[in-house]
């Protein structure tokens, strides 16, 4: 496959898991079935193993973000698949979904930055201000998140 077809396929898998993520870990605060949390799995994987599919010179801030989003979701398919998500692990697969989607969003924010002109314009390097203030704002919300979603799997039934 060459470099193009991989960026579209990992933008599309990426764009497709994001959403997911957010539904899954809304399954926690609603009656929405668990089933969202398999299709996040799924789509979390497909997002890091397309990631990889690109040619990988260094170790670039990508290819860490690659390397532990593939460790927490390597955890969460153990308590998915084997460990069962009863107790803590309930907790700690929640998490993992939590970290997985912000991971994603970090990614979309930081590729927005390069990618975008009028982003690009005001952050042309993706140290500038605007550029740090999005990302706070992104890890706030997400410590939020899953702060909130820790309490909310220990009472959870599914």
């Amino acid at each position: 496959m060459d470099t193009q077809t991989v960026l579209l396929v990992h933008v599309a898998v990426s764009f497709i898991a994001l959403p997911l993520g957010l539904v899954a870990v809304g399954a926690y605060f609603s009656p929405t079935p668990a089933y969202w949390t398999r299709w996040f799995l799924a789509g979390a994987i497909a997002t890091v193993v397309t990631g990889f599919l690109f040619p990988i010179t260094s170790l670039t801030p990508a290819t860490a973000v690659g390397i532990v989003a593939s460790l927490v979701l390597l955890a969460m398919a153990a308590i998915h698949y084997g460990l069962g998500a009863r107790g803590i692990w309930k907790q700690i697969y929640a998490i993992g979904m939590v970290i997985n989607a912000y991971f994603l969003a970090f990614v979309l924010i930081a590729q927005s930055f390069l990618k975008v002109p009028p982003l690009k314009a005001i952050a042309p390097t993706g140290t500038e201000l605007p550029f740090v203030i999005a990302q706070v704002i992104l890890l706030a919300a997400f410590v939020w998140l899953g702060l909130r979603t820790w309490r909310q799997a220990g009472k959870s039934t599914i």
